[in-house]
């Protein structure tokens, strides 16, 4: 079990469970507006936190691998190339430049996933399954950047 505090008001647990990793992210000092009354000028009553749960799994998020297309491709080239993988990959595969987000899954996109696995100690596969996508949500997506999300 992992507690960590992103802001003041917002903490994220983390744990395993029965081999599914659960975040359950508490936000608290969630207020409401002070409300005025001509006599009295009393505070909004408290608020309970509010408790998200996240649970990174194959029903919740794609497994994504070479030669997949779309918009899941998209967004995880979105969080790599925001993070200096997917560049980092383009050059040392031999395009000067870097790469580009083109929404298919390739040897840049695979090279890009593998060294991110690499610098987590996660199997490295090349594929995007839960357990990158968690290491990529928590470690790599500061900004918060949508994920694929199953609906």
């Amino acid at each position: 079990m992992k507690l960590t505090t992103t802001r003041r008001s917002i903490s994220r647990i983390t744990g395993m469970f029965a081999k599914t990793t659960l975040s359950i992210i508490v936000i608290t000092g969630v207020g409401g507006v002070l409300r005025m009354h001509p006599a009295i000028a009393t505070p909004p009553p408290q608020q309970s936190p509010i408790l998200v749960a996240t649970a990174y799994t194959d029903l919740t998020l794609p497994t994504l691998r070479r030669g997949d297309r779309g918009r899941r491709v998209q967004m995880l080239q979105q969080i790599l190339l925001d993070n200096g993988f997917l560049n980092a990959a383009g050059v040392r595969l031999g395009n000067p430049r870097g790469a580009v987000v083109d929404s298919a899954f390739g040897a840049i996109t695979e090279s890009a996933v593998r060294d991110l696995q690499r610098r987590y100690n996660i199997p490295v596969t090349g594929q995007v399954n839960p357990v990158t996508w968690e290491v990529l949500d928590m470690q790599e997506n500061p900004y918060r950047s949508p994920l694929p999300w199953k609906v």
